[in-house]
């Protein structure tokens, strides 16, 4: 028996379908995105190296002594600033020097007894002139000895070294108790204006390296603006400690750079123009880096080769063609084959 279905549920029936069928089909994943053309632009290549602050050595002074000497006291230290004729050491002759003191001080009168003897022999004929004029020199050279070493022994004999200009203390190089040979430095005075950066740099970039080349520096520590200034020499030898060779950059001293702050530096090696894209366009994944390109509406995964960076631009070797667009902001969120929807554009 057919049974027929009611006009009501008929009409539910085809509303429903209707429905149905006026639903659209599910939406496509799309994502909003900048997109910036790759371009060929000059960049300026830079070598990224660390360095500490020193006192330039052009501007100090090393003080030491004519004469051996033991220190009895030491009234400075590092970084201390001191004032012309400020006492620095307190030193004594050492026994070598006060014995040598005393021979010659014995020497000078039995040189002149001798020849204040043989004068009175001359007179009664019982010495030669020749004889005479040997005593004469022999006490010479004993007069001559003594006043040397006088001189010599004159700052020890004050028991003071002092400061002969004004200037920060660079390095104290001996300690109470040392005795120092003569000439050894004790100490080393610098005026405190000028400093240089000793930058380390691996061995094979130094070739790369020319005088002349601009830095831009800033400490490793604090926030404070960067400075600028070039290369003024190259040390063509690795430090054993280090295993770098090392540039020095010249700077004028000011307060907020110190003897021993380590610096950052970024030296300019030169500028040739080369195709970049933003900095915000590059990834990374396992090491390699990638952009997504817009091809025909659509992310393309592009690995790359990147080279340095400038200005917010990074130099790219292998991957991409010039006027490629790449997407530079909005990346993040981006699979390969996902619909892009350019922002400012509807």
């Amino acid at each position: 028996m057919t049974r027929r279905i009611p006009g009501w549920l008929w009409g539910g029936l085809v509303g429903l379908g209707l429905s149905i069928l006026a639903l659209p089909a599910t939406a496509e994943v799309s994502a909003l995105v900048q997109l910036t053309p790759a371009r060929v632009m000059p960049l300026a290549e830079h070598l990224r190296a660390y360095g500490t602050v020193e006192f330039a050595p052009e501007g100090g002074r090393t003080l030491s002594l004519e004469a051996e000497s033991l220190v009895s006291q030491v009234l400075v230290a590092n970084g201390q600033r001191v004032h012309q004729g400020e006492a620095l050491l307190r030193v004594v002759p050492s026994i070598n020097d006060q014995l040598q003191l005393q021979q010659a001080q014995i020497g000078v009168r039995f040189a002149l007894t001798d020849q204040q003897r043989l004068e009175s022999l001359r007179t009664r004929q019982l010495a030669t002139n020749a004889e005479v004029q040997t005593a004469q020199q022999t006490l010479a050279k004993a007069q001559a000895t003594l006043h040397d070493l006088q001189a010599r022994l004159k700052t020890l004999q004050a028991g003071v070294v002092r400061a002969p200009i004004n200037g920060v203390v660079e390095t104290v190089s001996v300690h109470q108790g040392d005795l120092v040979p003569a000439g050894q430095p004790l100490l080393r005075l610098s005026t405190g204006n000028a400093l240089r950066i000793v930058l380390g740099v691996e061995p094979e970039d130094l070739p790369r390296v020319k005088v002349g080349d601009a830095v831009q520096l800033r400490p490793v520590y604090g926030d404070q603006s960067p400075l600028s200034g070039k290369i003024q020499q190259i040390y063509w030898q690795v430090d054993p400690k280090t295993r770098l060779a090392q540039v020095v950059v010249p700077m004028s001293a000011i307060p907020s750079l110190l003897p021993g702050a380590v610096v950052r530096a970024e030296i300019v090696l030169g500028r040739q123009k080369s195709l970049a894209i933003p900095d915000s366009a590059v990834l990374q994944q396992g090491g390699r880096s990638y952009c997504f390109v817009d091809v025909r509406g659509k992310a393309q995964q592009r690995w790359i080769e990147t080279g340095w960076r400038a200005a917010g631009w990074i130099a790219v070797s292998k991957g991409l063609q010039a006027r490629e667009k790449v997407v530079s902001l909005g990346n993040y969120e981006l699979q390969d084959g996902m619909a892009l929807r350019v922002a400012g554009k509807s």
